[in-house]
């Protein structure tokens, strides 16, 4: 199954989310699944558009992950917000979502996760 995870920035900032009604409670990127005849591209537009109501633009893959746990290969893109900045949360999907300074950025615990890692990617790349 693919899915994609989207770190979402505006200049120096991230978007950061947390799930909501779920046991994972670290901040984390969006994510969702590709539907039948969507290219991952359109995923990535239609996943942040649902969860956040934000537009994106200059699409850039980073890499590929798989995820065993659910038989998922994740494909992880960073994206710019187009436009208007403000949120809207889709809050059946996400307890909240806020934008971050790269230097405000929460510190978690180290993981093999493609999240911590586009996470960590941003906050030490200046762009």
């Amino acid at each position: 199954m693919p899915a994609v995870i989207i770190a979402v920035t505006n200049g120096n900032k991230i978007l950061l989310s947390k799930y909501a009604n779920r046991e994972y409670t670290r901040y984390a990127l969006l994510a969702g699944f590709t539907e039948i005849g969507e290219s991952v591209e359109e995923t990535v537009k239609r996943e942040v558009m649902e969860e956040v109501g934000l537009h994106v633009k200059n699409l850039r893959y980073y890499k590929s992950q798989p995820w065993a746990f659910s038989d998922t290969l994740l494909m992880g893109f960073f994206a710019e917000v187009e436009g208007d900045d403000s949120i809207t949360l889709d809050r059946e999907e996400l307890a909240l979502a806020e934008w971050f300074e790269r230097e405000n950025i929460p510190v978690s615990e180290s993981d093999i996760s493609l999240t911590s890692e586009m996470i960590e990617y941003f906050r030490n790349h200046q762009e």
